[in-house]
C-alpha cells in the first residue's frame, strides 16, 4: 500500500506542478498579448501625434526638423505618382476632393462634383523626359561652349602677356644698351 501512496501522491505533485506551469504559461501569454496590445496603442498615438505635429508644421521655416519633412514630403510624393501609375493600370482616377475612385473617362467626380485632375498618359510623360533631357543636353553643350571659349580666351590672354612680357624685356635691353654706348 505504501507503494501506491507514494504514487498517489507523486501523481498529484506532478500533476499540480504541471497545472500550475499551465496556468503560469497562460498568464504569461495573457500578459504578453496584454503588453503588445498597449505597445501598439502607444505606436498608434505617436503616429497619430506626429501627422498631426508634421499637419502643422509642414510649411514652417524650422530647423529641428526639416531634413525629416523633406523626407515626408518626398515620400509622398512617390506615394502619389505609385498611386497615380496603379490608376491608369485600373483605368481609374481619384477624386482630389473626396478621394473617390473614378472610370478614366470621367470629367467630374459622382461624389462631390469636383472637376477630376487627369493624370498624364505615358506617352505625354515620355515626351516630357525627352524634352527634360534635350534641355540638360542643351544646357550641357552650352556650358561646354562656354567653357571652351573661355579656355581659349584664357589661353589668348597668357599669349598676350607673354608678348607683352618679351617686349618689356627687349625695350629694356634696348634701353640699358642705349646707356651704356
Amino acid at each position: 500500500m505504501e507503494l501506491f501512496d507514494k504514487l498517489g501522491d507523486t501523481i498529484v505533485s506532478v500533476s499540480k506542478d504541471a497545472t500550475q506551469k499551465a496556468k503560469d504559461i497562460s498568464e504569461l501569454a495573457r500578459l504578453r498579448m496584454e503588453i503588445r496590445a498597449k505597445q501598439e496603442y502607444l505606436n498608434k498615438l505617436f503616429l497619430e501625434i506626429g501627422k498631426i505635429y508634421y499637419d502643422a508644421h509642414k510649411d514652417d521655416e524650422e530647423k529641428e526638423f526639416k531634413e525629416q519633412m523633406l523626407l515626408v514630403k518626398d515620400a509622398q510624393d512617390v506615394l502619389e505618382e505609385l498611386r497615380q501609375q496603379l490608376g491608369q493600370i485600373k483605368g481609374t482616377v481619384k477624386c482630389v476632393q473626396c478621394g473617390q475612385e473614378m472610370p478614366i473617362e470621367a470629367d467630374y467626380c459622382s461624389k462631390c462634383g469636383t472637376k477630376l485632375v487627369k493624370p498624364k498618359k505615358e506617352e505625354e510623360m515620355a515626351k516630357d523626359d525627352v524634352e527634360i533631357v534635350d534641355a540638360e543636353v542643351f544646357e550641357t553643350e552650352q556650358s561646354s561652349e562656354v567653357e571652351a571659349e573661355a579656355s581659349d580666351n584664357a589661353a589668348v590672354s597668357q599669349e598676350a602677356a607673354e608678348e607683352i612680357k618679351e617686349d618689356n624685356t627687349a625695350a629694356s635691353q634696348e634701353a640699358e644698351t642705349d646707356t651704356t654706348v
